[in-house]
């Protein structure tokens, strides 16, 4: 079974600068199948001319025929790769990544008891949190303290995604 997401939902871990490419690596793919640390074939990054390869090769020049180059690992963080001329620095490549949706494969799903995880997002869908395993109680304690501590006018406002939690194996 796939799923999509956007890159906005991913959180931005670290932007490397190598001395051929730039790179991000985003957080792991959420509820993901495990990836080798070669290429598996079953991401595909929708509207980007990408070709997977493998981590070693993230500071490799690309080919020509592509603009991206990406690699999951054993970690199931996606690194994305890119020629220092496409984008000067971090928040270039995210503005134009921010609506890009990635199609992966879940792994097997087994529910986590009564447990779910909470999502913040900002205005934008941008991740700001995501929660450790809670119960519908902790939830409410969560959500109550994101709302009366964030500044609305400055900060803008925060949408909650709740969700049963998952084992993935």
């Amino acid at each position: 079974m796939e799923t999509i997401i956007k890159f906005a939902e991913l959180k931005l871990e670290q932007f490397i600068q190598g001395t051929t490419n730039n790179w991000l690596i985003f957080s792991a793919l959420p509820e993901s199948k495990q990836h080798s640390s070669g290429i598996d074939g079953d991401v595909i990054l929708n509207a980007l001319k990408a070709v997977e390869i493998i981590d070693a090769d993230l500071d490799v020049t690309i080919d020509s025929a592509y603009d991206y180059a990406y690699s999951i690992s054993t970690d199931n963080k996606l690194k994305l790769a890119f020629a220092k001329s496409k984008h000067a620095d971090k928040g270039s490549a995210l503005e134009t990544l921010k609506c890009v949706t990635i199609t992966y494969e879940l792994g097997d799903l087994k529910r986590n008891g009564d447990y779910y995880r909470v999502i913040a997002r900002d205005n934008l869908g941008a991740e700001l949190h995501r929660t450790n395993p809670l119960t519908l109680d902790q939830i409410d304690k969560v959500i109550s303290t994101f709302d009366s501590t964030r500044d609305v006018t400055t900060s803008g406002y925060v949408k909650y995604e709740i969700k049963p939690d998952f084992i993935v194996n």
